[in-house]
């Protein structure tokens, strides 16, 4: 299903649609258009629809990143930024622009170039015919591979991963030159379709045929496109000669992960070197150590063997450095069931860490898994004490304590649940994806306790409330007391989120007239559910195996002020593009009984598109003033989060004023720390409604620099 473009109804411009996505994407142009079909072969990169329509200029509602780009080779010229003009003679040019699809647009004309924090705008000289080139960044499962319960023939399976890379060069490490790898089922015996061997990257992992080596390994052998053969000993080897041994002190997992995350960083710096020649941060950090002596140039396009021998070359300490946070690290058991949701995990391109057998997972128990719940004592979310139900949560010896981790999000494959973090669901990522949809972003809210309004009329303000909601409009249905049958004929239709406040226990929702086992519900439409109740586990886990992608719930009791805030903290996250891991990663920090919430399903899902390109969130100095002054100065540190369109080894521009610093940063994590005064963050903020972490304390950017304002 292609992206589609239309005429704007109440403006001059186009819409992209991305009816698969649900993204939706604005040009303004001078004059009214009408877009006609095009030719996607006039375009040097790929796309999969085109259109044509003739304008004199071109804007876009909000800031992306833009490249200027010659369209015979697709060459780069100049990267658009965010603040300055530029003035192009008469020529045939790419834009390439970074939207929530990939858009070309082609044109022969003199070009002006005019970009701010708030706007982008192009001026040609005179009407001029436009080309436009869209992609959408979906991908999906192209073919099935079936695996018998064998090590060895998962190992196989694990081979076919890399025939989803659309390169094995270094400028795989851009997210949207990794495709997604074939899906995995078990069954009596293997197959595997033909064209799904590993492309020819000359690379061969050599590993004992065991669970435990063959998932560890998966990432490795999807990025390198590697073929793995059985061995006694651990190792990478590449024709021509290379090879690196993972039987160190340290480890097999934790050498696997420790070569990835090496290959990965310094082919993001070496794909500077190609079609994207941008300003790295990190290459300037590399490019700053004494004890890095690489050739950039030379090695982006040297043979595969001398650029990992060269990269290995490199000490620990600056690749620490330059390497940026990890998204997501997800532990797994190393059973034969665990092979089926393999793809889903490399796709994402986490990091895979293999649990312990099953059965050792002691320490953690159901009555007491975290010691925040003693913080609960006030009222309760469930029924009262003398009618609730245990029942709703799981047992005592299905809680698994996840390790920490450096990585931004944890995630967790088998048996149990985490008490933090996400638990992957396999029906969460097998739902057919290629439904259609209208750009609009469906939300209802069910509130079925009148002592529970106050989070009902918060969370029903924060939806659609966001600076994307002009581009990517809300429809957002606000429910009081709903009926059993009401109830089932909401959970019925189709929304992109589904957020209930109120009641849960062992039996289900709770409804004026009854309730509602969510384990009855033959299929639900909600692609996200919020049920922001006590122990609301299980129904929500019986949602997702009902049609959900992802479902927040609690794995205990928690008092109603917590939940309010819980509640109001997830609608705004979600609202601003946060994916839902990611948004539960703030809320644990943030909120006061957020590690009482888990994730069940798919992370990765998000609600609405950001306009900052992907979620950031900002932290500033202890001794801020609330509101700040216009001139006071405040130390600014950016963090990033990655989304399903812009994943790790993307790039972000900071558009926050900076000296003498790199014009772009590899997502996720920590960006950098920026000196700007108050008026400055007003300016570049704007009435994007970003979270802020002020001495500790989250606010959001619309409210916090306007505070005591009238």
């Amino acid at each position: 299903m292609q992206p589609r473009v239309e005429p704007l109804d109440d403006r001059a411009g186009v819409e992209i649609l991305d009816p698969i996505e649900g993204r939706r994407f604005l040009l303004y142009t001078d004059e009214d258009v009408t877009p006609t079909r095009g030719d996607t072969g006039s375009f040097a990169f790929p796309v999969s629809v085109a259109h044509e329509f003739v304008a004199s200029e071109l804007a876009f509602p909000y800031t992306v990143t833009a490249a200027v780009r010659d369209a015979a080779d697709g060459s780069h010229i100049l990267d658009v930024g965010y603040e300055g003009r530029h003035e192009l003679e008469a020529d045939d040019y790419l834009l390439e622009v970074n939207a929530p699809m990939k858009l070309y647009l082609r044109v022969e004309s003199a070009l002006t170039v005019d970009a701010t924090t708030d706007h982008i705008a192009f001026e040609f000289a005179g009407p001029s015919r436009l080309e436009l080139g869209a992609r959408s960044h979906h991908a999906s499962p192209a073919a099935t591979v079936t695996v018998p319960d064998d090590p060895r023939a998962a190992m196989r399976a694990v081979s076919t991963f890399g025939s989803a890379l659309k390169t094995t060069s270094c400028e795989r490490s851009w997210p949207s030159l990794r495709g997604h790898p074939p899906r995995v089922e078990l069954g009596d015996e293997l197959s595997i379709p033909d064209g799904l061997d590993a492309p020819d990257s000359g690379v061969t992992l050599h590993l004992p045929p065991d669970y435990e080596y063959v998932f560890a390994a998966a990432p490795l052998a999807y990025y390198f496109g590697a073929d793995l053969v059985a061995d006694g000993t651990p190792r990478l080897t590449v024709d021509g000669g290379f090879t690196y041994r993972f039987d160190t002190e340290r480890g097999f997992e934790d050498e696997a992960i420790r070569f990835l995350k090496r290959a990965f960083v310094l082919d993001c710096v070496v794909r500077t070197e190609g079609f994207h020649p941008m300003d790295l941060h990190e290459r300037r950090l590399l490019e700053a150590d004494p004890a890095v002596d690489l050739d950039f140039a030379a090695l982006y396009g040297a043979p595969l063997g001398d650029q990992l021998a060269a990269y290995c070359s490199v000490p620990d300490e600056p690749v620490r450095e330059a390497t940026p946070t990890w998204h997501r690290v997800t532990h797994v058991r190393p059973d034969a069931e665990t092979v089926e949701l393999l793809p889903y995990v490399v796709n994402d391109f986490s990091l895979v860490r293999v649990a312990s057998p099953a059965g050792d997972s002691s320490g953690v128990t159901a009555a007491d898994p975290d010691p925040d719940r003693a913080a609960v004592n006030s009222f309760k979310r469930g029924l009262p004490a003398a009618e609730r139900r245990d029942a709703g949560v799981p047992d005592p010896d299905e809680y698994v304590p996840l390790p920490e981790s450096d990585a931004v999000e944890r995630a967790w494959v088998g048996e149990g649940t985490p008490v933090h973090g996400a638990k992957l669901l396999r029906t969460a990522f097998d739902r057919d994806e290629s439904d259609p949809t209208d750009g609009v972003v469906d939300v209802t809210v069910v509130c079925n306790d009148e002592g529970m309004r106050e989070e009902w009329n918060a969370v029903s303000e924060a939806y659609g409330t966001g600076e994307t909601s002009d581009v990517a409009p809300f429809d957002v249905d606000c429910r009081f007391g709903v009926s059993t049958d009401d109830l089932r004929g909401l959970l019925a239709d189709d929304h992109d989120v589904f957020h209930f406040v109120g009641h849960v226990d062992g039996r289900g929702l709770q409804c004026p007239d009854g309730v509602v086992d969510a384990e009855t519900v033959d299929r639900t439409g909600a692609t996200t559910v919020l049920l922001n109740a006590c122990r609301s586990h299980d129904q929500g886990v019986a949602l997702v195996e009902a049609g959900a992608r992802a479902a927040i719930v609690s794995w205990a009791d928690v008092d109603n002020h917590g939940a309010v805030e819980v509640g109001e903290t997830f609608a705004r996250l979600l609202d601003y593009g946060f994916t839902v891991g990611g948004a539960l990663e703030i809320v644990e920090e943030f909120t006061a009984i957020g590690r009482h919430y888990v994730v069940v399903g798919d992370p990765g899902v998000t609600v609405a598109q950001c306009v900052d390109s992907n979620p950031l969130w900002c932290r500033v100095g202890d001794d801020a003033d609330d509101p700040p002054a216009a001139d006071e100065a405040l130390d600014v540190t950016v963090t990033t989060q990655t989304t399903p369109q812009v994943s790790i080894g993307g790039v972000n521009e900071p558009y926050f004023p900076k000296e003498d610093g790199a014009d772009f940063y590899l997502i996720p994590g920590k960006l950098a720390t920026f000196t700007n005064t108050g008026s400055e963050l007003r300016e570049v903020i704007g009435d994007s409604p970003i979270a802020v972490d002020v001495d500790g304390t989250l606010r959001w950017s619309t409210e916090w620099l306007d505070a005591g304002e009238e």
